[in-house]
């Protein structure tokens, strides 16, 4: 069974373990503050237990709070490659996730939790192979 810690900022879960260095990558990636300051405010989750879970099987495992992010990463194979287009995961209303390069995390995960923003906002602006890489 799945277990996730409870946590006010966005999980950033690992569900893929073969390369430690693409993973810090990928996470410095996304916790970086980009020119104007901004930045994501997320909760690594770097447990093994996690290889190969799905996002569906995460979503069930985040604890029911009342400040509970709106939103949830995911870093599997696909998302430690280049740009490092991680899975965005809705913890409201179980949309079809997307993906969003790290360099525009920030974005994402500000305007969603404070509902800034709607999702079809930023999954209807993905490109046609389904990664966000922001508004242009």
């Amino acid at each position: 069974m799945v277990t996730l810690p409870s946590a006010r900022e966005s999980l950033l879960v690992r569900v893929e373990f073969s390369n430690d260095d693409a993973w810090h990558l990928a996470k410095t990636a996304a916790t970086a503050t980009n020119e104007d300051g901004f930045r994501a405010y997320l909760h690594p989750v770097d447990d093994p237990s996690n290889q190969g879970v799905s996002w569906e099987e995460l979503v069930q495992a985040v604890p029911e709070s009342s400040d509970r992010p709106a939103v949830m990463f995911v870093v599997d194979q696909e998302a430690l490659g280049a740009e490092y287009p991680i899975l965005v995961v809705d913890l409201v209303d179980a949309r079809q996730p997307f993906r969003c390069v790290a360099a525009e995390l920030w974005g994402v995960d500000n305007n969603l939790n404070i509902s800034n923003m709607d999702w079809e906002e930023f999954s209807q602006a993905a490109g046609p192979d389904g990664v966000f890489r922001g508004f242009r």
